[in-house]
């Protein structure tokens, strides 16, 4: 049983993650689309980008490993899609994390799966972040990482090209893509949406069961042996589920 409730946390982040990932890929499609209706929105979120890093900038400032960290991201990281990927992960969170952890039988309340959905939004930010910043730390590890990426966007690239009209955008992205613009950034950001999702989703696990084995062992105490004080706790519950 305690098998099948990891691969349940399992699969609930890998659904949200391929979620974001393709809301994300629908984006890319709607900013070349209409590129000059987007322009202003991508034009703000790129100056948004710019002054989060001169904001970490300023917030490090005489700290070596941050202004490490704060050139990484400068140089390194394209701040623009980081951004713009944040509401695919929210509403993928939203809209298929929470009635997939349903589906897949967790026992948890629906303000339990809600919270669990909003505090994976900036887990994955942070997540994130610390991957960006001190990619330095475990260079050889970063650059597999980055080769996969670059091996998803070019599948989803083909597979957006192999698909001709049917999408719309789809052709345009792919010529854009062809002279230069690079989705990798993305496709880590919907990884980090998993592995945010799935580390969330454990921490609720480990921090509820806790206060249960608490409020049970508290519950025996306090009942003579033989008691069924779970019986007693809850009279209408049969007797086979205690």
């Amino acid at each position: 049983m305690a098998g099948l409730a990891w691969l349940r946390r399992l699969l609930a982040s890998v659904g949200v993650g391929a979620t974001s990932y393709a809301i994300m890929l629908g984006i890319m499609l709607v900013s070349v689309l209409y590129d000059k209706e987007a322009e202003p929105v991508i034009a703000w979120v790129s100056d948004a980008g710019r002054a989060i890093i001169a904001a970490f900038d300023q917030a490090v400032s005489g700290s070596h490993w941050g202004q490490v960290a704060v050139n990484h991201l400068r140089e390194r990281v394209n701040m623009t899609h980081v951004l713009l990927s944040i509401p695919a992960v929210l509403i993928a969170s939203i809209v298929v994390g929470i009635p997939l952890n349903k589906a897949l039988g967790g026992t948890r309340t629906s303000l339990q799966r809600i919270a669990i959905a909003l505090t994976s939004v900036p887990a994955t930010v942070v997540l994130a972040v610390l991957l960006f910043s001190f990619n330095a730390v475990f260079p050889n590890t970063y650059a597999s990482l980055l080769r996969f990426a670059d091996w998803v966007w070019q599948l989803s690239l083909n597979a957006l090209s192999g698909s001709g009209d049917a999408i719309p955008g789809a052709r345009k992205l792919t010529n854009v893509a062809r002279q230069g613009l690079s989705g990798h950034h993305y496709v880590i950001m919907a990884l980090c949406s998993v592995a945010a999702t799935f580390l969330v989703n454990v921490l609720f696990a480990l921090t509820f069961r806790a206060r249960r084995d608490d409020v049970d062992g508290a519950m025996a105490a306090s009942h003579p042996p033989g008691d069924d004080y779970r019986r007693l706790a809850d009279p209408a519950r049969p007797p086979h589920l205690h």
